[in-house]
């Protein structure tokens, strides 16, 4: 054994055990047990625990070992997660290009444009024109009902038949759920496709060019105008108070926009231009324009197999920073139908790193307490004599810090089982409860929620605040709604040591700790037994977006709706 892998060990024998919490119902949670693994991972060893620095690797690994011990199931391929920390840069030609029939290339920027979140891949087969990729049952429209996607490529367009229109027979121009694109790569994935191909269209787009370039630095105008801008305007003393620099910035902004729409996929997804598009049509033997008035006057689907050979090549180089997630799974009764199912428990466990002056940002409520809280969550459940209805599965996420980085690129993880995740509670600065008050944000993401909230409160001397909804979409379970699934989030506030070297584990309140971990538990045991999944509400209107209206995302540039990513 290395001394590296005694270091854990050495952590939690060495440091004071502290007195006993509020309740001995659940001895995993006690202020004594959350203390040695808060104050381990907040040690100046692990430099801040950056994202895809040592120190972050040291915590995943320690991570990993507890969640070995605990006995807690790995998903296919392990339990570290890794994920790209900085931003994707797409290979050179020829390893990103498309083919017809052997006879003309496309290639970026202008005619082709990987989806972000796509996995590389080669692809060779006949592209079938699945009109919209839509199946809405209910308006007596289907794309795919006449054709055969089974091995082949599927050429879709994006938003709606006529979604420019208020008369819309569809919901107007407010986009419809099976309109996103995941939805709609899923769709043609289930079908059998082997890569999808992503076009405006005719008649509603705005350019000759394939959407999507303004994702890749490499070529990104925007990416250019904001690296120019963050140089001349940024206060540096301001950036280095919070250890972050200038040349960072554009990781910092560009990372988040890459993992913003994650599509969940197994086959290649990429944006194609009109030039593209009218090529398809052109050798297909079919009028474009003429096909796209048929299918917007006669409201049926126009689906056809082009009889067009296309060979599509996605390829990306190695990001120059890579982060890890670290998930284990706690299954629920094979013998109760429910245990397919998944609530997810989640803290981030980066912070932001260390300077060259030797200054350490150890991040003990930022968030140290939460992983800790999450690590004594899961040995509560493991040791409990009955298991939840469903599955739990803990996931300590890395990349918080660099914008939700981590949980972004998780729920594109084509393993996870995204549509049978039914709630995720997140922990995250669960350390420092001014006089017990306790924010409780997420809970409008389902109408049963705060009375779930409220009931497991009982007792335990927190004051619940449910307003301080001003920071939702600043942890990681904003990703998790993003997907359409209810949330809940902790959180004990802001204080004067956020994002300083003074945030540091003498300072928690392990007592305060404990009780948030109790009521967590009580709601995460509540969500896990529910006979039904809970009703996922909009209560933060995210997910209603309209055709023709402006995505607001946290960049410091317009992103104009065409330029959407999960459309």
């Amino acid at each position: 054994m290395s001394f590296l892998s005694l270091l854990p060990v050495l952590g939690l024998a060495l440091l004071p055990q502290g007195p006993a919490g509020p309740t001995g119902t659940y001895p995993a949670l006690e202020p004594g047990r959350i203390r040695p693994d808060l104050a381990f991972l907040a040690d100046d060893f692990l430099e801040g625990r950056d994202t895809g620095m040592p120190g972050e690797a040291v915590a995943a690994r320690f991570l990993e070992a507890r969640f070995r011990r605990l006995g807690l199931e790995a998903l296919p391929g392990g339990f570290l997660r890794p994920f790209p920390a900085a931003p994707l840069e797409l290979a050179p030609e020829p390893e990103v290009a498309l083919y017809l029939e052997d006879e003309e290339v496309f290639v970026p920027p202008r005619d082709l444009v990987p989806h972000p979140s796509s996995p590389p891949g080669s692809v060779e087969a006949e592209v079938v024109v699945a009109g919209f990729g839509l199946s809405l049952p209910e308006y007596e429209y289907d794309d795919f009902e006449l054709v055969d996607l089974e091995g082949r490529i599927a050429l879709i367009l994006r938003w709606e038949p006529e979604a420019d229109r208020r008369d819309s027979r569809f919901a107007g121009r407010r986009l419809l759920p099976e309109a996103l694109l995941r939805n709609k790569v899923r769709a043609c994935q289930e079908r059998g496709a082997l890569a999808v191909l992503v076009a405006d269209p005719p008649g509603l787009a705005e350019r000759p060019d394939a959407p999507g370039i303004l994702y890749w630095p490499n070529h990104s105008k925007a990416y250019r105008r904001m690296m120019a801008l963050a140089a001349s305007q940024l206060d540096p003393a301001e950036l280095a108070r919070s250890n972050f620099k200038v040349e960072e910035i554009g990781d910092h902004y560009f990372c988040p926009l890459q993992a913003s729409a994650p599509l969940g996929s197994r086959i290649p997804v990429a944006y194609i231009s009109q030039g593209v598009l009218e090529a398809v049509f052109r050798r297909a033997g079919k009028d474009l324009l003429g096909w796209m008035a048929r299918l917007q006057r006669s409201g049926v689907s126009q689906s056809f197999a082009s009889g067009v050979r296309a060979s599509l090549d996605i390829a990306f180089r190695e990001p120059r920073r890579s982060g890890r997630n670290v998930a284990g799974i706690l299954r629920g009764p094979a013998d109760d139908p429910l245990s397919r199912e998944f609530v997810v428990v989640g803290a981030h466990y980066d912070h932001v790193g260390s300077n060259e002056d030797g200054a350490i940002w150890n991040g003990a409520d930022d968030n140290a307490s939460g992983t800790a809280a999450l690590l004594a969550l899961a040995e509560s459940f493991v040791r409990s004599r009955t298991r939840p209805r469903r599955s739990l599965l803990f996931v300590a996420f890395s990349g918080e810090e660099r914008g939700l980085l981590g949980s972004a690129w998780f729920l594109n993880d084509p393993e996870l089982p995204v549509d049978r995740i039914v709630a995720m509670v997140n922990l995250d600065m669960v350390g420092r409860a001014l006089a017990g008050r306790l924010q409780v944000l997420g809970t409008r993401s389902s109408p049963i929620l705060p009375r779930l909230v409220r009931d497991a409160s009982q007792g335990l001397g927190l004051s619940l605040d449910f307003e301080a909804e001003e920071t939702f979409d600043r942890s990681d379970h904003a990703s998790f709604y993003a997907q359409g699934i209810p949330v809940v989030f902790f959180s004990t506030g802001m204080h004067p040591d956020y994002h300083r070297p003074t945030d540091t584990w003498d300072k928690i309140d392990f007592d305060a700790t404990s009780r948030v971990c109790i009521l967590a538990r009580r709601l995460i045991q509540s969500l896990a037994t529910l006979d039904r999944r809970l009703p996922f509400e909009d209560g933060y209107h995210r997910q209603t977006p309209v055709y023709g209206i402006d995505p607001r995302l946290r960049v410091p540039f317009d992103v104009r709706y065409v330029d959407r990513l999960d459309y």
